[in-house]
């Protein structure tokens, strides 16, 4: 039983099956690392409240299919063989009761597995059948009904509901860490005589010719009439289609029993009981064959309400605006002559939309209502500039962002703080406001835990837009949904900026500077051009993260030693953004120029990572002085000299890049590029590292530009 092979996908997208032994599977669920820190992601992100990126570790953890062995893909067309394996899934249970329903279930001896789901909350049980033959239409349908059968039984066993919509054969479980995991060898499989007798007498087409034209004819008149309705079979309307379906076949006076199988042999792909869907419209036992078949169904249906009568009745009704933030429709219901709050427009909202006009007004067809609702009909609303152009003009002399600037005390640069904060706070306003602005700097702040470093950002936004704020944990910022947050929040906080790879903040540098996003939407039909809007701001713990030899002019960190409590210390939302908003009108320049933005790097080497190319470099060469001759290096020859006792191999790219910053004269001889230098010796080397030791950080630091002064190790006192 333990050598069961099974295919295994690394990851719900996958479609490359891998072959694995159902012990290799358990041993997953028990030990894997990877499983494991899938499983504590995900579940920490649920008591976040952050659904994306539990999503995101749930469909990234490993999965295998139980019913069938896949060759080349995971469609049903894909299907190589049967494994004789089923399972039962339940999910809601309540913590308490977890483990006596994982009690319960071990102790039955058809329990092949069992373990608790990724979410915590659910169990996933594991049970033989006997292996069908062949992979058809019958099989198929026969491993539903068995799969019913089962799951009905451990729903008594158990006494909570399994989960039916996991009834297709194609369906894949998910792994997760449980070490306690229960695996009998010994299991019992469920036996299908009696499902074969049943469903031999089921898959009995109607014998009667009589019986199959009705069942045409009828099929024929009522696809038809869907079709008229606008009513089809996709997505999230099946259940809808084969209702109605179910309800015209029973008014034709089609026997149940050739509905039903009807219904099952054409429905394959639905995730749902379409016997019991059709079961249910039957039991209008008053409406069976109360409808006349046509032979031909009139060819013009009976007129519905033009886009003049919708509109006019949806302004009766309430008052609707287009979030072009969320990209959503909000609605305020009328009542009297005033109107209720805004909130985004649901699908129970069209459908009360739909029923009402029906009634009131005439045969509507829910399609119009919403393609009105999606149309011009309804105007842009944008929060963010609503709100500026609604505060009162600034007063011109009292300096609000300044105040929200002194409740975050920072580490020396109080005022650079205040300077660099106002600049960030404006290119926030002027990124929501003009769709070809985008605010470059990212504004981070440095601290121990605690510190209120989260809840200050979230603070800077007031009540009325907070739904727009997002925090993101995540090192992989390149997922559609990333992209979209660009254009659905005002602002993103970074936590654990100081835990990102280089790669990652590699991307999120590219991100920040991504003029608008040009993606499609889930079941959307064409992509959507929506604007940059986001501002970015970053918490984290580790003052050295910075680690781009090139330059970190978009980043804005302070290192913060405390923050007044956003809670205590109400924020004057009115003053700083109606000040805000009047700088950006008054042209206030919120982006660095190019002396800016040099002294922003100088500033931001005391929050960089250790660089062994630089420290090397500086250690054996210095920048000539003037009148003296110095010598002539290639980029080669630095390398072997810096690179000549220690094994940790150095890059080319980053030498040549560090030496035109530290400002070495590129010059040009013989064909060859480099550099003029002046080379220490070994003595002056020495003499240098006793100079360094003699002066602490606090002695010599420069904290305005990040220079050290006269007489500091950047001078070299001791060498002329």
């Amino acid at each position: 039983m333990e050598q069961t092979s099974l295919s295994l996908f690394k990851g719900y997208s996958d479609k490359s099956p891998s072959t694995a032994t159902l012990a290799e599977v358990i041993n997953l669920i028990r030990e894997s690392p990877a499983v494991r820190d899938h499983t504590e992601k995900h579940r920490y992100f649920l008591l976040q409240g952050n659904a994306i990126a539990a999503r995101r570790e749930k469909s990234s953890c490993p999965c295998f299919a139980v019913a069938v062995r896949f060759d080349g893909g995971k469609q049903q067309k894909h299907i190589h063989s049967w494994t004789g394996l089923c399972l039962a899934d339940i999910d809601h249970i309540d913590p308490d009761g977890l483990e006596e329903l994982r009690r319960k279930a071990c102790a039955d001896p058809h329990t092949l597995l069992a373990y608790v789901t990724i979410g915590g909350n659910g169990l996933r049980i594991l049970f033989l059948i006997d292996k069908l033959e062949g992979v058809n239409r019958q099989s198929l349908t026969l491993y539903k009904r068995i799969f019913e059968q089962a799951n009905r039984y451990y729903a008594d066993l158990l006494g909570c509901p399994c989960d039916l919509q996991c009834k297709n054969a194609t369906r894949l479980s998910g792994l997760a860490h449980d070490p306690a995991v229960f695996f009998n060898p010994a299991a019992q499989p469920f036996r299908l005589e009696s499902f074969a007798e049943t469903q031999q007498q089921t898959l009995q087409p109607a014998s009667r010719p009589a019986a199959r034209r009705l069942l045409k004819r009828a099929v024929a008149a009522a696809s038809q009439i869907l079709q008229q309705e606008q009513v089809v079979y996709e997505p999230h309307h099946r259940n809808q289609y084969i209702m109605r379906m179910g309800y015209l076949l029973n008014a034709y006076g089609v026997p149940q029993a050739d509905a039903e199988q009807w219904a099952v042999d054409t429905f394959t792909d639905y995730d749902g009981n379409v016997a019991g869907v059709i079961a249910s419209c039957y039991t209008h036992v008053d409406e069976h064959a109360t409808r006349p078949l046509p032979a031909v169904l009139k060819a013009k249906a009976k007129s519905t309400c033009d886009v003049k009568q919708i509109e006019d009745f949806l302004n009766r009704q309430a008052v609707f605006r287009h979030n072009v933030i969320t990209g959503q429709c909000e609605i305020a219901y009328l009542d009297g002559n005033a109107a209720s709050e805004f909130a985004p427009l649901t699908d129970r909202d069209v459908n009360s939309l739909w029923t009402r006009m029906s009634k009131e007004v005439g045969r509507t067809r829910q399609c119009d209502i919403y393609s009105v609702l999606h149309s011009d009909f309804v105007s842009l609303y944008n929060p963010f500039r609503d709100y500026l152009q609604s505060l009162p003009a600034w007063d011109g002399t009292t300096d609000h962002i300044a105040r929200l600037a002194s409740t975050v005390h920072v580490r020396g640069e109080q005022a650079r703080f205040t300077a660099y904060f106002r600049k960030w706070l404006v290119g926030l306003v002027a990124g929501v406001i003009e769709e070809s602005n985008v605010n470059h700097q990212i504004l981070v702040l440095i601290g121990s835990q605690g510190s209120y470093k989260t809840t200050w950002f979230n603070y800077l936004l007031p009540p009325e837009l907070r739904r727009y704020f997002l925090t993101k944990v995540s090192n992989n910022y390149a997922s559609k949904d990333d992209l979209f947050s660009l254009s659905e929040f005002i602002l993103i906080c970074l936590e654990e900026i100081d835990e990102m790879s280089p790669a990652t903040l590699n991307q999120l540098k590219a991100m920040v500077t991504l003029k608008s996003v040009n993606e499609r939407a889930a079941y959307a039909r064409n992509k959507e051009h929506r604007p940059h809007i986001a501002s970015f701001c970053a918490t984290g713990n580790n003052v050295n993260f910075l680690n781009d030899p090139s330059g970190n002019r978009r980043w804005l960190p302070f290192e913060v030693e405390s923050i007044d409590p956003p809670q205590d210390n109400p924020v004057d939302y009115v003053g700083v953004y109606a000040q805000a908003y009047h700088h950006w009108q008054d042209n206030f320049r919120y982006w660095f120029d190019a002396e800016e933005i040099d002294a922003l790097n100088r500033y931001n080497q005391r929050f960089e990572t250790p660089n062994l190319e630089r420290e090397l470099i500086l250690s054996h060469f210095r920048c000539t002085l003037p009148g003296e001759t110095g010598i002539f290096v290639t980029t080669a020859y630095v390398l072997n000299q810096i690179n000549r006792y220690i094994r940790q191999p150095l890059s080319p790219i980053k030498v040549g890049l560090l030496m035109k910053q530290l400002g070495f004269k590129p010059i040009r001889y013989a064909g060859q590029r480099g550099y003029r230098v002046y080379e220490y010796t070994a003595e002056e080397i020495m003499q240098n590292r006793h100079a360094a030791a003699r002066f602490t950080q606090e002695d010599w630091q420069n904290p305005e530009d990040g220079r050290a002064p006269e007489g500091g190790p950047d001078e070299e006192p001791l060498l002329v």
